[in-house]
């Protein structure tokens, strides 16, 4: 029973009139409700849940007050005012005669016990007998309610905030009643009457409920603070009452059942994927059989990490000994060394999806290495570890091919997979959307505003109705939303927008970690990073390997470190501060490398200079104590090594008499001699030998007694002892612990002292700078504790290094996918199903792809035209087909970004009509494109023709190239490139062979270096801008690894040349040029300028419909207004 009840109650005062034997002493504990009950005999009891006692009221008032409660009925609540300890009422004392004491001694008074009666009236209108149950209706609309009062332990689910509603606004059954009769306190509704609706009051929380054709709903959860009915007439309702479960999910319970049967039907989207998943585990186990296993005997771990195997190659597969034997040639391969062969290797029996989840038992741990080479002569294996903080590998056991990871992988999608199947997601809507179909939501209240933060990531010119609509739309979507957007329409400041709203709306909530930003792979998560900034903080990148960049993190660290410097300038240092730094630093200096002795008094003195003006007397005193102590060691060890010393007094000592000849001769002579040479030396050499007594006798004697010469021989002995003893220095200086401890002392007392000080700010920020450049891993903690996002790749979501950040069950408010149309579905719907509030898929599935298996799509696409339409759309584009033209519930869940700013407006409007049928629209006027190359011309569009006779394609393996078009490449970047520092440069083909060539040739041009890694990169200048910021102007890649990127001039290498009889087959001719999606990234990375360089003899008017941009490009250049064809 709560501590505080609705209402004014009134105070009642008894006494214990009949207490059973058994509870006496036994106390009754404040707030415990009790029932007054009057038997037909007239006396009053007061039952509890285990007993029953006799009571009487304290005094007339009292009785008055109980009749008031009885009147009141079963409408009442009566608990006890305080803890209540029932003993018997003591007996009244005997008569006594008269003895003339007119006052006679009083018997000693029963202590009264209170109870707190809370008088109600019945709920008139609002009876409810036992046998029938009065249901109060919950909707989604009270759990978001019950979010603001509820801890997070009591919002897990629709249960959990109904127990939570339940403590908070019912009362249990008074003593004695019927289990189910709760009882509610409530008060009329705006008619007056209960019939409409009423207010159910709480300690804490009240509800507002309202009468509907099929009962009572509650309207809505509010505070007791805001009770303006605190006087107004309140009634106990008393009955079978509790909550009904009306949420959407409860509602949708059949929509969920008829989602999951979807997921279920084998002809179904997410079955084709289901299949395709147990179809690459099925490949990946037949790779593994091809590879097979290698025994070693023995293995050798260098001192880089590299380990050497001796191996027997002899009974290897063929194909595994070649692989292994030429590296160089052979795919990158990944081998795994064990003590023994895991089953996932051996068991042929496992079905394919037993497989694939038998990652979760294997114990088994293994180091993991890539081939660097095979030595036939020593028959040794080297391999270089691909993970770091790997235990070295079993000195004997097997090689076998690398897996784990794809177990893992598989592992992950099949998780996701299955709570989908089983309704595991916390939203219900999202099996059916996934499958096609239509989930209608209802309508709820819209954020229609940005925040000042949201829109502070579109400065300086705002967001376009576009962005605008994609923020609000990200905002209010009921499960998902899709916002595709075209190469420069700023789909990343949407999603820095979006999590920046999403942070303010959470603030008073669990902000931290609440949304996460993911993408398929590495670099696109890094770019997120980068952007995706909320309250100043970046959003921590999570990795189990820690790969990708922290280039994010640390350029915040620099940039906050350099603000505060800013801000201490403006703070000039005090003297506490300066003491307290000072004697942090001597501290962490002495300890760090001690002081040698010869040089501890010039320290201290320092240390005197420093803190001695400001500091404690007393530590100030013990530091002069330490200090002349310190020199007194400094001057005897100097006289220890002083080797004219030893030579002066050497001769004195051993020509001192001893004996009764030698002594009669000229011993008072030597005595003397010795005692002043001893006297003048003063050394600490001779500390603690007492030879004056002995020696001024010597001198003043002419007969000697033998107590004295045998003294005098005591004293030679230890005066050559002392003088010829071999000195050894401490080779290592050791802090004195007390120097050390006192200087800790000096710095606690002036960190205390800076505390009241003007110096405190500056202090704080002093610190803040100092562990800002000295520990980024503290940094990385914190980010950890407030950073409201956090960042991995799709897989990575649920990963251990996702459970050590504090993501214990793995959901996020927020799910943001970027490049979502470039993942796998099977790998797009493992963060998917983290989600508890919203998805947001940003994209753009005119540009590249999902990426495959070539195998396992294969194999699919037998099955069918359809399931190979089905297997190339990527999840993304399917979800964007269902919403682009509306959603049958009238919820917005796809936006197109229509206004590009990246590029010079003619090659804005080329992309647009070549790729987006015209909806682009250009943000930026041409003159903020100028490149100003008189070569080129001031067009934006430029065509560098390079013909067949100049060298055709040739083949590499699977790829192509073409030298002719390289070499006009890197002559077109060495006459540019250092001309035009501000500038970078980025160079495109579709085929990886060519990217070769072209790196090839820059490094003749002395613009390009190979690496010790076995990559490419450009010479070191090449990699800073003009004022020597880090920037790569220089990059050479594929269609498919430029994605996302963008450079002020952008060298097109088409590659493809061949004469007009071989372009018949078109396919065979024009190669990948014939996808339009790689097209579209290739001809969108510029900013000011475009150079397509290649063959335009391919490309002219009678050239295939496929290469129809290309075509068109060239006709552009051809016209002259706004191209140019430049002759190399």
């Amino acid at each position: 029973m709560p501590a505080r009840m609705p209402g004014e109650p009134v105070f009642v005062s008894f006494l214990w009139h009949r207490v059973p034997q058994e509870f006496v002493g036994q106390i009754i504990p404040d707030g415990s409700e009790v029932r007054l009950y009057r038997r037909p005999t007239g006396q009053l009891d007061l039952v509890t849940d285990s007993a029953t006692f006799g009571i009487k009221p304290a005094s007339p008032e009292d009785e008055r007050r109980l009749t008031e409660v009885e009147a009141a009925g079963t409408s009442c609540v009566t608990v006890t005012a305080h803890p209540a300890r029932p003993k018997p009422p003591t007996p009244a004392a005997p008569p006594r005669r008269r003895t003339g004491n007119p006052h006679p001694p009083a018997a000693p008074a029963d202590e009264p016990f209170t109870l707190r009666v809370h008088i109600y009236a019945p709920a008139v209108g609002l009876a409810v007998p036992l046998s029938t149950s009065l249901l109060l209706d919950v909707d989604d609309a009270v759990l978001e309610d019950a979010t603001k009062y509820a801890d997070r332990a009591d919002t897990v689910n629709v249960a959990s905030v109904m127990e939570f509603m339940r403590r908070e606004l019912f009362l249990e059954p008074r003593p004695g009643a019927q289990a189910n009769a709760r009882r509610m306190v409530v008060s009329a509704g705006p008619a007056g009457g209960f019939a409409v609706g009423f207010r159910v009051h709480g300690p804490g929380l009240m509800a507002d409920v309202e009468k509907n054709s099929t009962g009572y709903r509650i309207v809505r959860l509010l505070s007791s603070v805001h009770d303006q009915r605190r006087t107004s007439h309140k009634a106990l309702a008393v009955g079978s009452i509790d909550f009904r479960d009306m949420t959407a999910r409860q509602r949708d319970r059949e929509r969920i059942q008829q989602g999951l049967d979807l997921v279920a039907n084998q002809n179904g989207y997410l079955a084709m994927w289901d299949r395709y998943q147990e179809l690459e585990a099925r490949h990946i186990r037949g790779r593994i059989r091809n590879f097979g296993t290698i025994r070693y005997t023995k293995v050798k771990v260098e001192s880089d990490g590299r380990c050497v195997f001796t191996v027997d190659l002899d009974r290897a597969l063929p194909r595994t000994r070649a692989a292994l034997e030429n590296t160089t040639a052979a795919e990158r391969l990944e081998i795994e060394a064990a003590a023994e062969v895991p089953a996932s290797v051996t068991d042929t029996a496992m079905t394919d999806r037993e497989w694939l989840v038998a990652s979760r038992a294997q114990k088994v741990r293994a180091w993991i290495g890539e081939p660097l080479g095979y030595d036939s002569v020593t028959a040794t294996l080297r391999l270089a570890a691909t993970l770091n903080d790997q235990k070295d590998p079993p000195p004997q056991g097997w090689l076998y091919l690398a897996h784990r990871g794809d177990q893992r992988r598989l592992d992950r999608r099949e998780k996701a997979m299955q709570k989908l199947r089983t309704d595991g997601t916390h939203i219900p809507a999202l099996p059916t959307l996934l499958e096609g179909r239509s989930w209608p939501q209802p309508t709820t209240r819209r954020i229609t505003k940005l925040s000042p933060s949201a829109l502070n990531c579109f400065a300086p010119h705002g967001p376009t109705p576009a962005q605008r609509e994609a923020v609000l739309t990200a905002l209010n979507t009921p499960d998902v939303a899709i916002i595709q957007g075209p190469p420069g329409t700023g789909k990343t400041q949407v999603i820095a927008a979006l999590v920046n709203q999403l942070g303010d709306l959470a603030q008073g909530g669990e902000v931290a970690g609440s949304t996460l930003l993911t993408s398929f792979q590495h670099a696109a998560v890094d770019h997120l990073v980068t952007r995706g900034w909320v309250f100043g903080l970046p959003p921590l990148k999570v990795d189990s390997r820690g790969r990708g960049s922290k280039v994010a993190l640390d350029t915040w660290r620099i940039d906050s470190a350099r603000a505060a410097d800013l801000r201490l300038r403006e703070r000039p240092v005090g003297q506490h501060l300066a003491a307290r730094r000072a004697a942090a630093e001597l501290a962490a200096t002495y300890r760090a490398a001690p002081v040698p002795p010869e040089f501890l008094p010039q320290f201290l003195d320092q240390a005197l200079a420093q803190l001695g003006d400001i500091s404690d007397p007393t530590l100030v005193g013990e530091l002069c104590s330490l200090r002349d102590r310190a020199e007194r060691h400094r001057i005897r060890a100097a006289a220890m090594t002083d080797p004219d010393l030893r030579a002066d007094l050497l001769p004195y000592i051993r020509s001192l008499r001893c004996t009764v000849t030698g002594f009669e001769d000229d011993g008072p002579r030597t005595a003397r001699a010795l005692l002043t040479r001893l006297d003048l030396a003063d050394s600490p050499l001779f500390d603690g030998i007492s030879y004056q007594e002995s020696l001024r006798i010597a001198a003043s004697t002419a007969s000697p007694q033998p107590e004295l010469l045998n003294s005098l021989a005591a004293l030679r002995d230890a005066l050559l002892d002392r003088l010829t003893a071999r000195i050894r220095l401490p080779e290592v200086t050791v802090a004195d612990p007390t120097i050390a401890a006192l200087l800790d002392r000096f710095a606690a007392q002036l960190a205390e002292a800076v505390t009241r000080s003007p110096d405190a700010i500056a202090a704080a920020l002093l610190d803040y700078r100092d562990d800002l450049r000295s520990d980024p891993e503290g940094v990385d903690d914190t980010l950890r504790a407030y950073t409201v996002s956090l960042a991995s790749t799709c897989q990575q979501a649920v990963s251990k290094a996702m459970v050590d950040v504090g993501r214990q069950d793995g959901a996020f408010e927020s799910v943001v996918v970027d490049e979502a149309a470039r993942a796998n579905p099977l790998d797009l719907l493992i963060p998917l199903a983290q989600a508890r509030r919203r998805i947001v898929l940003v994209g753009d599935h005119a540009q590249l792809p999902h990426m495959l298996e070539p195998d396992v799509e294969r194999e699919l696409s037998s099955l069918g035209d359809d399931v190979r339409d089905r297997l190339q759309e990527s999840l993304f584009q399917r979800l964007a087909r269902q919403w682009e033209h509306g959603s049958s519930d009238g919820h917005t869940r796809f936006v197109r970004l229509d206004t590009q700013f990246r590029m010079h407006p003619v090659l804005g409007s080329f992309v647009s009509d070549n790729f987006y049928q015209g909806t682009l629209r250009n943000g930026r006027e041409a003159a903020d494109f100028i490149h100003g190359i008189d070569r080129y011309g001031e067009v934006p569009a430029v065509w560098l023709p390079v013909p067949l006779s100049a060298g055709g394609e040739a083949q590499r393996g699977t790829s192509r190239t073409r030298h002719a078009e390289a070499t006009v490449i890197a002559a077109e970047i060495a006459a540019l490139i250092e001309r035009h520092p501000s500038m970078t440069f980025g160079v495109i083909s579709f085929y990886a062979a060519q990217v070769t060539e072209v790196w090839k040739e820059l490094k003749k041009a002395g613009l390009a270096e190979f690496t010790d890694a076995g990559g490419w990169r450009p010479v070191p200048r090449l990699c800073r801008d003009e004022d020597g910021a880090p920037l790569d102007r220089l990059r050479v890649g594929t269609v498919d690894a430029f994605q996302g990127m963008e450079f002020s001039i952008t060298y097109l290498s088409t590659v493809r040349s061949c004469a007009p009889a071989a372009r018949t087959d078109v396919k065979r001719a024009y190669g990948h040029l014939t996808v339009a999606n790689r097209l579209c990234v290739a001809m969108s990375r510029q900013q000011r300028l475009l150079a397509v360089v290649g063959d335009d003899d391919m490309f002219g008017p009678d050239s295939p419909k496929v290469i129809g941009p290309l075509a068109a490009f060239l006709e552009l250049c051809r016209k002259g207004a706004d191209g140019r064809v430049v002759r190399p």
